[in-house]
């Protein structure tokens, strides 16, 4: 079994580095992985967080009653495998091959072996250069490094997989470029998720211009005890908490859910009352609940991830409903 570097022996000012890297939102011309060392650093770190957010998108997925229309799991884009390894593990035995992109032949030498480790007996052919649209094609955190031209490309392209788990950032831009996507996949593909409707983003208004589609991964419990995360938040200046995320799936052949309600970012807790954004087929609307919405309350209260409701609503005020997020 391979020993993970200890605190102490991660180069954090190169982790800090290449954080500032993904964080500066140009495109990146050439590979930025290096060594072996600097890959097992950024998956302990950096990269578990964006295991986080995979996690949380896979239990919705879940509480959707998802499950992947094809055998064959493509990643492009893979670096360490985090998003691959995540999959496997929601769904055993659901791939018969994995096939591995990236601009790095060393990423992808070390996101096969931490694939094997982790589900041994997993066959894995490691893929060309050219954007792969083969399967369940599976895309993290790419939006802050492709060149405009190569991201123009990627919608025409990705219709031709059979279904796409798209993964970025929490930030408006990462959400606004989404909704891009979103606009052109829609035409060939069912939304699967966060959309609880099929038709146009409600985002795409004048009037919710400001806000945009995001939301949050919680850290596992043992995150806040362990002190490894300690030092990682001290040499890395970030908390150890929720993490923003925004994403998209799509699916050539599932059926549309109807009748739900998925909420934006956080709930704004006011004086006996919260007050959440709200993304439902009729509308995107800020609505309230109060303690006399029920029990639904509580679980906004909360609030509860997967952040995926049935409301009963009057006009703009939550009267009743549940939380769906759990699969019931």
């Amino acid at each position: 079994m391979t020993l993970r570097q200890t605190p102490e022996a991660i180069d954090w000012h190169a982790l800090r580095e290449l954080r500032d890297l993904f964080l500066a939102a140009e495109p990146v011309e050439r590979p930025y992985w290096v060594s072996r060392d600097q890959l097992d650093a950024y998956d302990r770190t950096l990269g578990e967080r964006i295991g986080w957010k995979w996690d949380a998108v896979l239990t919705e997925l879940k509480a959707r009653n998802w499950s992947p229309p094809s055998r064959k799991l493509t990643d492009f884009g893979c670096g360490t495998g985090i998003a691959v390894r995540r999959v496997l593990h929601a769904f055993p035995g659901a791939f018969d091959e994995v096939i591995l992109h990236d601009h790095s032949a060393i990423a992808m030498g070390f996101a096969r072996e931490r694939i094997q480790a982790e589900h041994p007996g997993t066959p894995i052919r490691l893929g060309e250069n050219e954007i792969p649209a083969e399967g369940v094609v599976l895309i993290s955190h790419i939006l802050n490094e492709l060149p405009p031209e190569k991201l123009a490309e990627l919608p025409e392209v990705l219709a031709k997989a059979d279904a796409l788990l798209w993964v970025e950032p929490g930030t408006m831009a990462c959400s606004r470029a989404l909704i891009a996507a979103r606009e052109k996949l829609r035409a060939t593909h069912t939304l699967v998720a966060p959309c609880p409707h099929q038709g146009a983003c409600g985002l795409l208004l004048e009037e919710n211009a400001a806000h945009w589609c995001h939301h949050f991964a919680p850290a596992p419990a043992h995150a806040h005890q362990d002190p490894f995360w300690g030092h990682f938040r001290r040499e890395m200046n970030l908390e150890i908490g929720p993490v923003a995320y925004s994403f998209l799936v799509t699916d050539k052949t599932a059926k549309p859910d109807a009748g739900l309600s998925h909420l934006i970012g956080k709930p704004l807790r006011v004086p006996k009352y919260l007050r959440v954004l709200s993304c439902q087929e009729s509308d995107i609307a800020e609505l309230v609940a109060s303690r006399r919405s029920g029990s639904v309350y509580r679980d906004l209260k909360g609030p509860a991830s997967p952040a995926l409701y049935k409301f009963e609503r009057r006009k703009n005020r939550i009267v009743g409903g549940e939380w769906v997020g759990n699969g019931e």
